[in-house]
């Protein structure tokens, strides 16, 4: 009885350490992954330290160390848009866009009377949550003359969807400032939330838990899932 009693002994032993290195590789595994991803994502920078790139008329403040991203230009016909990506691994980050229109003599300010001067400039923030993508507008009444340029008003911020799919917007909420308080300004300053609504079968649904997404409700095998989500960013003139 008593060799059985120590055989016994020794088993739960044995178990206990098989047990304890298992855990230990599980989290020595997940730190390794956590340490390889935070190194192969572009790290955001404080406020002060942030870089600003030119679009086409306006510059918009990149929030990420320069040298861990590659920047990607397109444009045509007045229309400007700056992609950035994550330098190590590719993957889209965010994208900026700007479009200046002219306007007609009705749109503009009593005061400003020579519409020659005068556009309205489109500007956004892009963002992109497994398949959805999201823009955070801002339009703008922008007065030129030569060199000299000025923000006259703030006609509206919205958000839409720039993406097709079986999904959409709900409570959506964006409003934009002057950085000064008043206008005339050279910078303003957006912001934004939204809640991304997606519908999801049995195949999708892990793909949108790991970017972020949470499920609901269920119907069947159909998942439909939410995100919440956010911008924000600043365009200056100079």
């Amino acid at each position: 009885m008593k060799k059985i009693i120590y055989l016994l002994i020794l088993i739960a032993l044995a178990l206990l350490i098989v047990i304890a290195y298992d855990l230990a590789d599980v989290h020595s595994q997940k730190t390794s992954t956590d340490v390889n991803t935070e190194n192969t994502l572009a790290k955001k920078v404080n406020t002060t330290n942030e870089n600003k790139i030119k679009l086409k008329d306006v510059y918009t403040n990149l929030p990420y160390d320069i040298s861990q991203v590659n920047i990607s230009r397109i444009g045509a016909d007045g229309f400007s848009r700056v992609e950035v990506f994550d330098k190590n691994t590719s993957k889209f980050i965010e994208a900026y866009g700007e479009k200046a229109e002219p306007v007609s003599k009705s749109d503009i300010l009593d005061k400003l009377n020579d519409i020659s001067k005068i556009s309205k400039l489109t500007i956004y923030k892009e963002r992109i949550d497994g398949s959805a993508v999201t823009r955070l507008y801002t339009v703008l009444t922008v007065y030129s003359d030569g060199s000299f340029r000025q923000i006259e008003s703030i006609d509206k911020a919205y958000w839409e969807k720039a993406s097709d799919g079986d999904w959409k917007l709900e409570n959506p909420h964006a409003s934009a400032i002057s950085t000064i308080g008043s206008f005339p300004t050279t910078e303003i300053e957006t912001s934004g939330t939204t809640t991304i609504r997606m519908k999801a079968t049995l195949f999708t649904v892990g793909l949108l838990n790991s970017s972020g997404f949470d499920v609901f409700s269920t119907t069947g095998n159909t998942y439909y899932l939410r995100k919440i989500v956010e911008l924000g960013y600043r365009y200056s003139l100079y």
